[in-house]
């Protein structure tokens, strides 16, 4: 089965449900069809755009998620499935907050980011001494290693700019949150299915509209937006409706391993998201699995 990031670039275009297809129409269009049960996720990129019930009640149930965002491409809000419990030892383990449980995965989380921060930096033949030596002494300081990561990496993509500042209305800033918040949406989806509690994160302190494990969940997985930024900023169309299609066909096509196979992107967030689940479940971290992105010096 092949999931898909469905995109809707159609303004007053009208999703519909008919037997397990999900449909759009459009005036002046031919309908467009997709089977529902090959749908992951659908990013409402359009004015206009009418949603039925029967497309809402079908997502749902089928555990997609919809990712609302405004006139300028930037996301607005997400429509989720109810969030459930599949093991409810695993529920209570979570809820209770194990701290020293919960230090450990965080540590795993921070060492997968900056692994793959590295990877990211080597695909543009760049290394960073300190998160290299972060790495080698299994000591990581996040505000450290993000300044140092993105004095490198802004540059590397050809912008002046050397700090990450989501607030500012830049062309890579827009375009990173953009890819950022379609990450989020699918790890939401992904920690829900697989009985978790978005709100509970194991680091981020939760907040007025905020879902704190889903920031902690996509922390590993961010750099793999960096690197589609990184391959898309040297394609001649730079626009935004040609990055959205970039970051969907990248969560779909990019494969990275796992064990003697590999997974797709888009895979390995359910696939992390199901492991932290059985973390909680037997309290050991060591359960806990984060995908790296591909090494190409090893290569």
């Amino acid at each position: 089965m092949s999931h898909h990031v469905l995109h809707v670039y159609q303004h007053g275009a009208i999703l519909g449900k008919d037997r397990g297809f999900i449909t759009s129409k459009a005036d002046g269009q031919p309908e467009r069809r997709l089977p529902l049960d090959d749908i992951r996720a659908v990013v409402i990129a359009a004015r206009g755009v009418t949603l039925t019930s029967n497309f809402l009640s079908a997502l749902m149930e089928k555990d997609a998620i919809v990712l609302h965002c405004d006139e300028r491409y930037q996301p607005v809000g997400w429509t989720a499935p109810l969030a459930r419990v599949i093991d409810l030892q695993t529920f209570q383990h979570q809820t209770s907050r194990p701290r020293k449980l919960n230090e450990k995965i965080w540590h795993e989380l921070m060492r997968g980011k900056t692994l793959n921060q590295t990877r990211v930096l080597s695909h543009k033949k760049i290394k960073s001494p300190h998160l290299d030596l972060a790495l080698q002494r299994d000591d990581f300081d996040e505000g450290n290693c993000a300044r140092r990561y993105w004095q490198l990496f802004f540059p590397a993509i050809g912008w002046s700019a050397s700090r990450r500042d989501k607030k500012e209305d830049t062309a890579p800033n827009k375009m990173l949150n953009y890819g950022y918040a379609v990450l989020s949406a699918l790890c939401h989806r992904s920690l829900i299915v697989h009985g978790l509690l978005p709100q509970m994160g194991v680091h981020h302190m939760a907040r007025y509209r905020s879902d704190s494990l889903v920031y902690d969940l996509m922390e590993p997985f961010r750099p793999a937006v960096d690197l589609m930024l990184a391959e898309f900023m040297i394609e001649p169309d730079v626009s935004m409706k040609a990055w959205s299609k970039k970051v969907g066909n990248d969560l779909r096509e990019r494969r990275v391993k796992h064990d003697f196979f590999t997974l797709k992107l888009m895979d390995a967030i359910d696939a992390s998201a199901n492991s932290m689940a059985r973390a909680y479940e037997r309290l050991d971290a060591g359960e806990f699995w984060i995908p790296e992105l591909p090494d190409i010096a090893a290569a």
